[in-house]
């Protein structure tokens, strides 16, 4: 893992609202750049970004389709490395409500995990194979919500005011 920041996108598949009203991608992979199509479908007015990693799982059963597997490979491996060599580590999932933060970070159930799960059960298998006494492991870990400018411990059972 470098030392730099890296940014990573991905296109989620259509929701069900989504696919009732017959909607159309308007995101276009190639590579590691995502063009996003202009309403009025004039292609000059198009805008292209590019990123450290694109994850494509729009695309559902295609070759390209990338599989939380494919992320954990991507995103979530490097990470762990980084924490398990002893750096600080952060992984920030930002979008709106509804792009796929919590599906890629946590994942829906066990069949389908996320970055969080995998993380903590490799690194929780590590330690309990570890078979020096000399060694000790301290792990700390937060996961924060930021939603209207508030700010939620997610390890604090939710209670509504």
């Amino acid at each position: 893992m470098s030392e730099t920041v890296n940014v990573a996108v991905r296109l989620r598949p259509f929701n069900a609202r989504e696919k009732e009203r017959n909607s159309k991608c308007c995101v276009r992979i190639e590579g590691k750049t995502c063009t996003l199509a202009h309403p009025s479908g004039n292609e000059g007015l198009n805008r292209r970004f590019t990123f450290d990693h694109v994850f494509d799982s729009f695309h559902e059963g295609s070759a390209q389709c990338a599989t939380q597997r494919t992320v954990w490979e991507h995103i979530g491996r490097p990470v762990l490395e980084a924490a398990w060599d002893g750096y600080n580590v952060s992984l920030f999932a930002y979008g709106q409500t509804g792009s796929g933060k919590s599906h890629s970070m946590v994942g829906f159930d066990s069949t389908d995990k996320g970055i969080i799960p995998k993380a903590c059960e490799q690194m929780f298998e590590r330690i309990g194979a570890n078979d020096d006494a000399d060694l000790s492991f301290r792990v700390e870990c937060s996961m924060l919500e930021i939603y209207n400018e508030k700010v939620r411990d997610l390890f604090v059972p939710f209670a509504p005011n």
